[in-house]
C-alpha cells in the first residue's frame, strides 16, 4: 500500500512539474521577448510561436486534471489511490512527450497535438473511473465536495471536447494545411471552462471547513455552465469545420455566447462565495490568500473584457496560476498535514500580486521587465518552499485540519 501511495504521489507531482515547466517556458519567454531581452530567433522564437499551446494545453490540464486529480481526489473520496494507476502514468508520459515535440520538433506539431489528445483523454477517464468506482463502493461513499464536482465536470467537458479537437486537426492535416496555433486558440473556450470549474471548486474547498455554502446552487451553476458551454462550443466547432452556420448564426457569434455564459456563471459563483463568507471570519491562511487572488484576478479580467474589449486572456493565465498554487498549498498543508514555510509562501504571493499588477500591456517596457522578473522569482520561491517541505517532511506544528475533518465539514455543509 505504501509503495502504491509513493507511486501515485510521484505521478501526481510529475503532472505539476510538467505544468510549472510549461508555464515558465511559455509565459516567461513571451514576457522576456516582449521586453527585448532575448533574440527573436532560434529556440526563443519556437517558444514564442508555441506560447498559446504551452499555456493552454500544458498548464491547465496537467495541473488541474492530472496533478490534483491524482494527489487530492483520492483523499477527498476517502480512497487509498486512483483506479487504473498505470493508465494514469501512461497519460503523464503522453503529455510529457507531446510537450517536448511541440517545442523541440516544429515539423511534428500535429503528432504532438494528437499525442496530447490521447494523454488528456486517458487522464480524464482515470479521474472519472475513480469517481464512479467510489460510488459503486457503498461502504466508502463520501458526499461530493465542490472540488470533487469541479473535477468530475471538468473531466466530462474534456471527454466531450478533446475528440472534437482531434477531429478538426485530422481534417486540417488531411486537407494538406500546415499546423496553425489558431487551432489551439480555438480550444481556449473549453480550457477556460475547465479553469473555472476546477478553480472555483478549489476556492470553495479552501473555506469549506468554516463556511457553509448552498451546495445545490453551486452544483447547479457548475453543471449548467459545463453543459451549455460544451454543447455550444461543439456546435461552433462542427460549423467552423464545415464552413456552415448554426441556425443562421456564425461560429463567432456562438463563441461569444459561450463567453457570455461562462462570465455569468463566474459572477454568480463569486457572488455565492462572497455571500457565504460575508459574516465569517476568514483567517489569513496561505490557501485563502491564493483563493482570494484567483477571484480578484478572474473578476478583473471579465470586467476588462467587456469594458475595453481585451484583458481576459492575461487574467485567465494569471488566474489559473493562483488556483494552482492555492490547490498545492491546501493539499500539502491541510490535506496531508505536512509543514511548509508560510512566510516563504506569503512572500511568493506578494511577488505574484505585484507581477500581476505590472503585467498590464499598456505599461512601459521597463515595467514589463520588472513584472517578468517578479514572476520568475515567484516561481523560484514556490520551488524553494515545496523543496524545503518535502526535504524536511515534518508534520504541520499547528495542523490546519486533516482530510477527514474537511470531508466531515463538507458533509455537514451539504446537509445544511
Amino acid at each position: 500500500m505504501e509503495q502504491r501511495t509513493l507511486s501515485m504521489n510521484g505521478v501526481g507531482m510529475g503532472y505539476l512539474v510538467l505544468a510549472v515547466i510549461a508555464a515558465l517556458l511559455g509565459g516567461g519567454s513571451s514576457a522576456l521577448q516582449s521586453a527585448g531581452l532575448v533574440p527573436a530567433s532560434g529556440f526563443w522564437m519556437a517558444l514564442e510561436q508555441n506560447h498559446a499551446s504551452l499555456m493552454l494545453l500544458f498548464v491547465v490540464i496537467p495541473a488541474f486534471i492530472g496533478g490534483f486529480g491524482t494527489l487530492w481526489l483520492p483523499t477527498a473520496l476517502g480512497r487509498a489511490g486512483m483506479v487504473l494507476p498505470r493508465l494514469n502514468a501512461v497519460a503523464l508520459g503522453c503529455l510529457a512527450v507531446a510537450g517536448g515535440l511541440m517545442v523541440g520538433a516544429p515539423a511534428h506539431q500535429y503528432a504532438a497535438l494528437f499525442l496530447w489528445c490521447a494523454g488528456t483523454l486517458l487522464a480524464a477517464m482515470t479521474v472519472l473511473a475513480t469517481l464512479f468506482d467510489s460510488r459503486a463502493d457503498g461502504a466508502a461513499r463520501v458526499t461530493f465536495s465542490p472540488f470533487i464536482w469541479g473535477e468530475m465536470l471538468a473531466s466530462a467537458v474534456l471527454l466531450l471536447t478533446v475528440p472534437v479537437l482531434a477531429a478538426l486537426a485530422t481534417h486540417q492535416q488531411s486537407a494538406g494545411l500546415a499546423f496553425s496555433t489558431a487551432l489551439v486558440e480555438f480550444f481556449a473556450k473549453p480550457v477556460t471552462l475547465v479553469t473555472l470549474l476546477v478553480g472555483f471548486g478549489i476556492v470553495f474547498e479552501t473555506v469549506s471547513g468554516t463556511v457553509r455554502f448552498p451546495m445545490r446552487w453551486v452544483v447547479s451553476l457548475m453543471t449548467g455552465a459545463a453543459t451549455i458551454c460544451t454543447v455550444l462550443w461543439v456546435k461552433a466547432a462542427f460549423a467552423q469545420g464545415s464552413g456552415s452556420d448554426i441556425a443562421g448564426l456564425s461560429p463567432l457569434v456562438v463563441e461569444s455566447w459561450v463567453l457570455g455564459a461562462t462570465t455569468l456563471v463566474s459572477v454568480l459563483l463569486a457572488f455565492v462565495w462572497m455571500v457565504g463568507t460575508w459574516r465569517t471570519y476568514l483567517s489569513a491562511r496561505v490557501p485563502v490568500l491564493w483563493g482570494l487572488g484567483f477571484l480578484l484576478v478572474v473578476s478583473t479580467g471579465w470586467v476588462s473584457q467587456f469594458t475595453q474589449g481585451g484583458g481576459l486572456h492575461s487574467a485567465l493565465q494569471f488566474g489559473m496560476l493562483y488556483a494552482v498554487f492555492c490547490g498545492v498549498y491546501f493539499w500539502r498543508g491541510e490535506l496531508c498535514g505536512r509543514w511548509y514555510s508560510t512566510k516563504l509562501a506569503t512572500v511568493q504571493f506578494g511577488m505574484m500580486c505585484v507581477a500581476t499588477v505590472l503585467a498590464v500591456p499598456s505599461l512601459s517596457a521597463a515595467t514589463q521587465v520588472v513584472s517578468s522578473t517578479l514572476f520568475a522569482l515567484s516561481g523560484l520561491c514556490f520551488l524553494l518552499t515545496m523543496g524545503l517541505s518535502f526535504f524536511k517532511d515534518e508534520p504541520m506544528p499547528q495542523k490546519l485540519g486533516g482530510a477527514r475533518a474537511i470531508l466531515q465539514n463538507n458533509a455537514g455543509m451539504v446537509r445544511s
